[in-house]
């Protein structure tokens, strides 16, 4: 089924003849209602600044806050009602271009970064503790550990895990369900498991 006016979906998940009909609507959601209403926030300084590229299609609602900076590449995909939540004005959020975002939350305090074609199911993403680790944490002026994340390209982080600060994931990797990354995985590698351990080779 072919709706005028709208483009064709180029994600790697519809590459068939056609244009997939809910993916359609979820285009047309972005931009009539989200892309408006979130230049409409960071005009007033009420929301990050939101970066667009092409052909990008919210299937569920997407919920957006804080200051920071959002970079949404081409041909991506929301569904699952994810969060892109930054906590700063210098938090950069960039999701690269064919990923499929999937009721994923992100915590943003510094900078995250996902490469292209990933597959991020209802996971954790966040580079910064929220809380100070220290007794005094309550305090005011406790510091607050924040470290980058790098989640390299073709990488699946499945549902229920999460990707702690200063963590880098490369390529190929697979993350299993409800493991919690607190150290670098290798490229091709599947881990699992709290913490999350290598488990062997990505076929």
């Amino acid at each position: 089924m072919s709706l005028p006016l709208i483009p064709q979906p180029r994600h790697p998940s519809y590459k068939f003849a056609g244009l997939h009909l809910r993916w359609s609507f979820g285009w047309l959601r972005a931009q009539l209602i989200y892309r408006p209403y979130w230049w409409f926030l960071e005009a007033l300084a009420l929301g990050p600044q939101v970066d667009w590229g092409e052909r990008i299609s919210f299937m569920s609602s997407v919920k957006i806050s804080g200051q920071g900076k959002i970079i949404l590449g081409s041909d991506t995909i929301f569904d699952g009602k994810p969060t892109l939540f930054t906590h700063s004005q210098r938090a950069v959020l960039r999701i690269g271009n064919n990923t499929f975002v999937n009721g994923t939350r992100f915590g943003c305090a510094l900078k995250i970064v996902i490469g292209r074609n990933c597959i991020l199911a209802d996971a954790r993403v966040m580079d910064t503790d929220f809380h100070s680790l220290s007794k005094n944490r309550l305090n005011p002026g406790a510091m607050v550990m924040t470290q980058q994340v790098n989640i390299d390209d073709n990488v699946w982080l499945g549902a229920g895990s999460a990707v702690l600060k200063g963590v880098h994931i490369a390529q190929d990797s697979v993350i299993a369900f409800g493991a919690i990354v607190t150290k670098d995985v290798p490229p091709g590698r599947l881990f699992a498991g709290n913490p999350a351990k290598d488990l062997g080779p990505v076929e």
